[in-house]
């Protein structure tokens, strides 16, 4: 009898010890089915995010060209103002050129849906710090600047550009700027070039332009550097 409950015992210990193994095993592998998921899933995302970024890439550089463009238009405006008597072709496209304000909208559907199952998904703990401040800080630091120049366009250059211009828009105008123009008549330039607080607002409309363009800049240095450690990551992840 103690020999055969001796075996009993051998025999159940024997039992409970494949039972645990096996669960053992079964947990395994149901972590390494729910880490591949997580790792699809990752692939996914930051292909989203870095689709993203190179959209608007190429809509901060256009911003930042037409930046340019203004930068140039209050400086020729003022020119114009000091050396010649008359308005010009250049001057009424230029002069359009004053009330332009680029505005930029991030695209953010990746970003929202690594949220939507929380942002630890990324697993480098550098790409995902960059991820998250180039969105929650970087994109609203920026838009607050361009809302700061939007009020004051509002406030001090379209009423003052009004005052002296007519506003026109026709793509098909060989004289327009992106089919936008103004129109002055003589007897209102001569007053333009009188006027020292209509060259005051063109100092500001540079000051205003400069500033942003140089956040602008900040903002494409960031999608440049954010783009390519996302390729990184996702050519150790594939």
């Amino acid at each position: 009898m103690e020999n055969k409950t001796g075996k009993y015992f051998k025999y159940a210990v024997g039992e409970i010890i494949l039972v645990v193994i096996g669960i053992l095993i079964a947990l395994q592998v149901n972590n390494i089915n729910e880490q591949r998921k997580s790792t699809i899933f990752e692939v996914k995302v930051l292909k989203e995010i870095r689709n993203n970024l190179k959209t608007d890439l190429i809509e901060i550089n256009e911003d930042l060209s037409l930046m340019v463009d203004i930068n140039k238009a209050t400086k020729d405006v003022k020119d114009h103002l000091l050396l010649l008597n008359k308005p010009t072709d250049s001057f009424s496209r230029n002069t359009a050129l004053l009330r332009v304000t680029p505005h930029f909208s991030p695209i953010n559907s990746g970003y929202n849906l690594l949220q939507s199952r929380g942002i630890g998904m990324v697993k480098n703990d550098s790409l995902r710090e960059s991820i998250s401040f180039h969105y929650d800080m970087l994109y609203p630091y920026y838009k607050t600047y361009e809302e700061e120049r939007t009020r004051f366009h509002a406030l001090h250059s379209e009423p003052k550009l009004l005052e002296y211009f007519s506003m026109f828009f026709d793509e098909n105008e060989a004289i327009s700027f992106r089919g936008l123009y103004f129109t002055i008549s003589d007897d209102d330039y001569k007053k333009l070039k009188n006027d020292s607080t209509f060259f005051k607002l063109l100092n500001a409309i540079a000051f205003e332009n400069r500033a942003i363009q140089s956040r602008g800049k900040r903002i494409k240095n960031s999608l440049v550097a954010l783009i390519d450690k996302i390729e990184v990551e996702l050519k150790s992840l594939e």
